[in-house]
C-alpha cells in the first residue's frame, strides 16, 4: 500500500462511532478543511484523570490516550523495546475489545487513539494491561503510575486528531516530517461518518 499523502482515502469529519526511518502502513491524514489548530492535548492542564459519572466500557467510545514513561525519562530510543510496545499494544486491543485507529511512540510518552469495540473491557483495565504486559517483557518498569485520556465528541474530526498524533515529532523537531518517523502509524484508511457508530474501514 502506498504511503503518499495524496494517495490517502479522503477523511470524513463526522463520526458516531526512536529511530526515524520506514515502518508499515505509517501514513498522514490532513484534513485540509480545519482553519485553526485544535487543542488536543491530553495533559498539562488542571483536571481529573478520570470523569467520575462516566462509563469506560461504554461502546463505540473514541479516546485520546498519553502514558508517560517511567519518570519522564526517554526510555523509548531503542528499537527493540519500542518494537516490543508496538507489537504488545496491537495485541492489547483486540484483547480489551478495542479498535487501535493510529499512535505515536515518542522517547517519553505514548499516544494512543483507539475506539472501543461492541462489548469492551474498562479503559483503565486495557491500560493497565498494556502496560503490565509490555513491562514484564522488558524487565524494567516502563510506565508511569495512571494516564490521561480525552473522551472524543461526536462532533470531532478523528483525522484531525489522528493527525495531531501523526506529527508529535514534528512538532518536537525530530524529524521534518511525520512519514520519516518509524514509530508511528495510521491504521485505518476512512473514518467516516456512519451513524451506526460502526468500526472505520481498516487497512488492507
Amino acid at each position: 500500500m502506498s504511503h503518499n499523502r495524496k494517495e490517502q482515502a479522503h477523511m470524513k469529519t463526522g463520526r458516531d462511532s526512536m529511530d526515524s526511518g520506514s515502518h508499515n502502513k505509517r501514513c498522514s491524514v490532513a484534513s485540509p478543511e480545519a482553519t485553526k489548530k485544535p487543542d488536543f492535548k491530553t495533559w498539562g492542564k488542571s483536571r481529573s484523570l478520570r470523569l467520575p459519572d462516566f462509563d469506560y466500557a461504554s461502546p463505540w467510545i473514541v479516546y485520546h490516550v498519553n502514558i508517560r514513561s517511567k519518570d519522564k525519562k526517554r526510555i523509548f530510543r531503542s528499537s527493540s523495546i519500542n518494537e516490543k510496545v508496538v507489537e504488545v499494544l496491537k495485541s492489547s486491543v483486540d484483547l480489551y475489545g478495542y479498535h487501535l485507529l493510529s499512535y505515536c511512540l515518542m522517547p517519553d510518552h505514548l499516544h494512543i487513539l483507539v475506539q472501543a469495540g461492541e462489548s469492551p473491557k474498562n479503559l483503565e483495565s486495557f491500560v493497565r494491561g498494556f502496560k503490565s504486559y509490555n513491562s514484564k517483557l522488558a524487565k524494567q518498569h516502563l510506565w508511569q503510575r495512571g494516564f490521561y485520556e480525552r473522551i472524543l465528541r461526536k462532533e470531532e474530526s478523528l483525522a484531525d486528531v489522528a493527525q495531531y498524533i501523526l506529527d508529535n515529532p514534528v512538532r518536537k523537531r525530530i524529524v521534518e516530517d511525520s512519514e520519516q518517523f518509524k514509530w508511528c502509524e495510521l491504521l485505518v484508511e476512512d473514518f467516516g461518518n456512519d451513524s451506526s457508530q460502526k468500526r472505520p474501514s481498516s487497512q488492507e
